[in-house]
């Protein structure tokens, strides 16, 4: 909303007349009219930049700026440190040189484009199928919607939304960046869409009324047309100054928007999750804004489990959703059924708001982790191009939000016997906290209690690159080496042997509740430490009637075996080493018998 203004240019190239700026909707932005289809008689726009300053923001825009002639003031963010200008697309090139003659200028680009999805209404739907396939494939109907939810404000960045629509509750603030007002009535049904499925998982519409999820619209565009990627950057920073604490974006481009990355890394720092889906071009090539680090990209399956065929995928892809014959709400209480990387985004969304609603102690990155953690691992082991960590399901989530919520009771712990015990409502006594460490290469290990989180391998190795190579167990002489079964549980007190390409730390918990003892053959047997802490070698205890000879302990950092530990050893032979906890060594026994720490 732009005062009047005189401009003009001298032969130097100097400006001389100035803007009166006024009507300013928010300190944050002055916005502007619609950005269409790109046409030879349609304006350019250009997107002017400050520099960044030594104090993390940007230098101040000039409080009367001086523009080139044939140049329209479109919109301004002081808090992004750029302004969008409209000239003629004949001019561009000499006023982009204008423009950067002026010395507050440190940059200029042409306003990157961004395309939102299309959706189709079917009259012959009447609901929106909470029981429809993709809900069912995410376990979301196994949740408990009578449970006491917090407060969770989620931003929907698309075309608007139909706020009378039963499917859709709570909505509150949100910004038409087309309308210039406070108006976000979607018109066209791709953004309601959005809404509708974040709000069915969530439990935010007329059959969930005890939800507190809050839906917080952005309108920057209509469907299938051109949207500018400086009004999804105003978009994205409004949300993260009105309290939006995850952001989800629904459209994309190919090309980089520096004014998009500036408003990425603005509500990352104010702690935003971020989502946004990866593109349906089926296509590897750059998509903005998921291809972003701050960003979780989200890809589509099919009811197959396979990618979908329109998917994009790449290095940015971090989970997988149901994407095809997605039904949600429409605008005049009406029902669609669509397709598209931006409904599996929508899930992955509905799911994360939840995590927050249910356990508000989480951060929003860690439930970033949780969703990592837990997701159901789709193609190749581990995070690949094609799933990123794989598909997310609402049961396996909230387990691992549960068990994460465990973790960080740690003020609450109290160290008894070597253990740290948990003294919290409803018990969880002997429940212990632990982290795994593993260095590169390759690591003998083992667990001395069973698992209470991440109980198969493929969930406890999640984040961990192998580089391809196989996690084996031994199961004693007879067996031998076995390749571990990725969905079953490490057997305490058994060793593993797991390659890692890089260090890193494994979180634990484990269930102390029961005695853990095993079976032991004369001869060599690869057996994991019983204790939580380190264990003198010498302390090491073995059973009734018969007793260890000798220890051959492996040291992953210098990737051989040190020199063995001889038991009863004096003199120069004697040995006060220790056996690391969470490691698997060599034992070699005197006789068959039940290997029992408790004894």
């Amino acid at each position: 909303m732009v005062g009047n203004s005189c401009r003009c240019l001298n032969k130097s190239g100097c400006c001389k007349f100035f803007f009166l700026l006024a009507g300013i909707i928010l300190v944050f932005v002055i916005p502007s009219g619609v950005y269409g289809a790109e046409s030879d008689d349609m304006p350019v726009r250009l997107v002017v930049y400050t520099a960044p300053n030594s104090s993390g923001g940007y230098d101040p825009l000039p409080e009367d700026l001086s523009l080139p002639q044939n140049t329209t003031l479109s919109l301004r963010s002081s808090s992004l440190g750029f302004i969008v200008v409209e000239t003629d697309r004949n001019e561009t090139k000499y006023i982009t040189n204008e423009l950067l003659n002026c010395p507050w200028v440190s940059e200029v680009e042409q306003d990157a484009e961004r395309i939102s999805g299309t959706i189709s209404r079917d009259e012959t739907i009447t609901n929106s199928s909470p029981d429809q396939w993709a809900f069912s494939r995410m376990g979301i109907h196994l949740w408990d919607t009578d449970r006491n939810l917090s407060p969770c404000n989620v931003a929907v960045i698309d075309t608007g939304v139909d706020g009378s629509h039963p499917d859709i509750g709570k909505i509150a603030g949100g910004y038409d960046w087309i309308g210039q007002d406070s108006r976000t009535e979607d018109s066209d049904g791709h953004g309601t869409a959005l809404c509708s499925i974040v709000s069915m998982i969530a439990g935010n519409n007329s059959d969930h009324k005890n939800s507190s999820l809050t839906i917080i619209p952005e309108r920057i565009g209509i469907n299938g047309d051109s949207i500018a990627a400086s009004r999804s950057a105003l978009a994205i920073g409004h949300a993260a100054d009105n309290g939006a604490e995850i952001i989800l974006m629904g459209y994309g481009g190919t090309e980089p928007s520096l004014a998009e990355e500036r408003a990425l890394s603005y509500a990352a720092e104010k702690g935003c999750l971020l989502i946004a889906s990866a593109g349906n071009e089926d296509s590897n090539s750059v998509h903005y804004p998921s291809d972003n680090f701050n960003v979780i990209s989200v890809g589509s399956i099919a009811p197959s489990d396979g990618l979908s065929y329109f998917s994009n995928y790449g290095i940015y892809t971090e989970f997988v959703a149901p994407g095809e014959d997605i039904i949600s709400a429409c605008p005049d209480n009406s029902y669609c059924k669509g397709r598209g990387t931006s409904f599996a985004a929508a899930e992955v969304t509905g799911i994360a708001s939840l995590i927050h609603e249910a356990y508000p102690g989480l951060s929003l990155p860690e439930i970033r982790q949780v969703m990592q953690t837990s997701a159901t691992d789709l193609g190749r082991c581990g995070r690949d191009i094609y799933y990123g960590y794989g598909l997310v399901t609402l049961p396996k989530a909230m387990q691992a939000a549960e068990d994460l919520t465990l973790q960080k009771t740690l003020q609450a712990f109290s160290v008894v016997n070597n253990t740290r015990e948990i003294r919290r409502d409803g018990g969880l006594k002997n429940t212990t906290l632990h982290s795994l460490t593993l260095t590169p290469g390759w690591n003998f290990i083992s667990v001395p209690a069973p698992l209470k989180s991440a109980k198969t391998c493929r969930e406890l190795f999640s984040k961990v690159n192998t580089d391809s190579h196989t996690i084996w167990s031994y199961m004693g002489k007879d067996a031998g080496w076995t390749p571990q079964n990725p969905e079953k549980t490490l057997d305490p007190l058994f060793g593993t042997l797991v390659y890692s390409e890089k260090p890193v730390s494994v979180p634990l918990v484990l269930d102390a509740n029961e005695n853990i003892s095993r079976n032991v053959t004369g001869g060599w047997n690869l057996i994991g430490s019983p204790g939580y802490s380190e264990l003198s070698a010498c302390n090491l205890p073995a059973g009734d009637n018969f007793t260890w000879v000798s220890i051959l302990p492996f040291n992953a950092t210098h990737q051989k075996y040190d020199p063995a530990i001889i038991n009863g050893a004096t003199g120069r032979y004697a040995d006060n080493r220790t056996i690391q906890p969470f490691s698997a060594f060599w034992i070699y026994m005197d006789s068959d018998g039940i290997f029992n720490p408790s004894l």
